[in-house]
């Protein structure tokens, strides 16, 4: 080893630059391989351990880190030893070589320690690469909001120490419990500005790995969100990306994934073959895996009226359930299957188990919702991250490029914003003349003279006044407040036809049949406000009701039509006035 090194330093005092770094790979490879035949050819002990550098005992780590008796050794001789020299950076990275060869509880504890040594370093990775780590291990062991706490936290942790690599891992991560159970169209808002931030990054050596955790996360919100082609555009983006860096593992991870847009879309042969095609790396994914592809394959097969073969991997998905508990959104759409086939075949005692899965399921499943949604809502605010935006990118030295642009559009902005605020001026302003106009404004007089048979459509004036008399009273008794009045309806009450009562209301009325009912009901509604203070406190779609109308916009519509404004903004002001 000794010879090796010295012939290195030879060399590179005689090679130039860019073929010393070539040698330099090279040289480092020989030496990991020959560190490797050493380390595989014997097991050290305690004392042998503790007598090499700390980057040994990584490099003897990492080459053991399947022998978990052995790497635990390893981390345990790497703590001792940097608790004797008082390293809390070499500490905290033991208890995570600890964590890391230990079972989910103990890992756990492990990580809280590396996470307590670390809370006071000014380094820009720490504490948030093992709050990361953290919330990792809680999302593979379904421990959803646990593992969103941990996300918030390394998310605010990055912030606070300006790192913009992390920041984008914390977000990833936050985007994967909320893609499960939070609101898919904040997921998806998060998870494009996640993208623009790695796209002004490409230098980065994660920019791989971290573009392809988004183009995956937008394309299952777009599945989430029912949008197959969408997703599709996504995934077959991811699928490009994996086949240009020969990357086999997770083009097989997209290629499976095409297969959920596909099943929305309704291509369920399709989605089989990618489906299919995906489960070939099954061995590379992880255990939330299993319950998705079983759940797809067997929507793809119910579907196609293969109901048996279908059933069959939703039961195996109940099972998995049972065994491991491991939650899907999906769960409650399996139970409902198998409540359904096995209501069809008539088999209740199946039926009934599955249906008290099916509430027990969403129970657990709404309570989740509702405790990630409010952690959210609470400590990790979309807007909030979308408003750093710009000091992101003048980090990333972009905001000089783009000033004049920038500058452009905030003249724009501006332009704009002095224009609506003018219209919205002069528009409140109509608005407060119209409500002046209806306060002010005095009943209408009902009645009108009679004119000579040639200006009344061919009718009577004996009819005419018969109706005219017949309609006061209709008003008089509020008849137009029932819901499903029709002019026929009014015509056979009045002993006249359809024509004649239609004929008269628009010579004598100047409305058409719609109107006249309208502006009655129109004209109720006013009164209501003026004399009973109750009626004012009533929704909009109470109000409506009450007046005749079958719903709050038809109500609003007929309002606006009748006096240019909208009720809602007549009763605001009516309470200002009488406030």
């Amino acid at each position: 080893m000794a010879f090796m090194i010295l012939l290195f330093f030879i060399i590179s005092l005689f090679t130039k630059p860019v073929y010393f770094f070539m040698i330099k790979r090279y040289y480092f490879l020989i030496v990991l391989y020959s560190l490797t035949f050493q380390i595989n050819a014997q097991s050290f002990n305690n004392a042998q351990l503790f007598s090499k550098s700390y980057k040994s005992l990584e490099l003897i780590y990492d080459l053991n880190d399947n022998d978990s008796i052995y790497a635990n050794q390893i981390a345990n001789v790497y703590l001792n030893k940097s608790i004797q020299d008082i390293d809390s950076i070499k500490i905290a990275n033991g208890y995570s070589m600890l964590a890391y060869v230990s079972k989910f509880p103990v890992a756990i504890k492990h990580l809280d320690s590396s996470i307590s040594y670390t809370l006071e370093s000014k380094s820009k990775n720490f504490p948030t690469q093992y709050l990361l780590a953290k919330s990792q291990y809680f999302f593979n062991n379904n421990e959803y909001e646990r593992s969103l706490i941990s996300a918030i936290s390394a998310y605010n942790n990055a912030t606070i120490k300006n790192n913009l690599e992390q920041q984008i891992s914390a977000l990833h991560q936050i985007n994967l419990v909320n893609e499960l159970w939070g609101d898919y169209r904040k997921v998806l808002e998060t998870e494009f500005f996640v993208e623009k931030l790695i796209s002004k990054n490409k230098k980065n050596e994660n920019y791989y790995t971290q573009s392809l955790f988004t183009l995956e996360g937008i394309g299952k919100c777009y599945v989430r969100l029912k949008k197959p082609d969408s997703a599709l555009i996504y995934f077959n983006h991811g699928i490009e990306k994996t086949l240009k860096k020969k990357d086999s593992s997770t083009y097989f991870a997209f290629v499976s994934r095409t297969g959920m847009a596909l099943t929305i879309k309704g291509k369920y042969k399709q989605a089989l073959d990618s489906l299919y095609k995906g489960d070939i790396s099954r061995s590379s994914f992880n255990n939330s895996y299993l319950p998705y592809f079983y759940y797809y394959v067997g929507k793809c097969y119910y579907n196609l009226e293969e109901k048996n073969k279908g059933i069959a991997y939703f039961k195996k998905i109940d099972s998995i359930y049972e065994s491991n508990h491991i939650l899907s959104p999906e769960l409650p759409d399996v139970y409902d299957k198998l409540i359904s086939y096995y209501k069809k075949n008539k088999e209740e005692e199946l039926q009934l188990k599955y249906l008290y899965k099916l509430i027990q399921i969403e129970r657990i499943i709404d309570v989740k919702r509702t405790h990630i949604k409010e952690k959210t809502n609470k400590d990790y605010h979309i807007p909030q991250i979308l408003q750093e935006k710009e000091k992101i990118i003048t980090d990333l030295n972009i905001q000089n490029k783009n000033s004049t642009t920038l500058r452009w559009w905030i003249l724009s902005l501006l332009f704009i914003s002095i224009l609506s605020l003018f219209y919205y001026i002069k528009r409140q302003r109509k608005f407060k003349k119209r409500f002046n106009n209806i306060i002010n404004q005095q009943e209408a007089i009902k009645t009108k003279t009679v004119k000579n048979s040639s200006l009344n459509g061919g009718i009577s004036i004996t009819i005419i006044k018969e109706l005219l008399s017949q309609l006061d009273l209709f008003e008089d008794n509020k008849n137009y407040l029932n819901l499903n009045i029709s002019l026929n309806d009014m015509a056979k009450k009045f002993g006249t036809n359809s024509t004649y009562l239609s004929k008269v209301i628009n010579l004598k009325k100047d409305k058409n049949f719609s109107q006249y009912i309208n502006n009655l009901r129109i004209g109720y509604a006013i009164e209501q406000f003026k004399v009973n203070p109750k009626f004012r406190k009533y929704t909009i779609k109470a109000i409506a009701g009450e007046c005749g109308f079958k719903n709050a916009e038809s109500f609003s519509k007929a309002f606006y039509k009748k006096w240019g404004i909208y009720p809602s903004y007549y009763l605001k002001k009516l309470d200002n006035k009488n406030n």
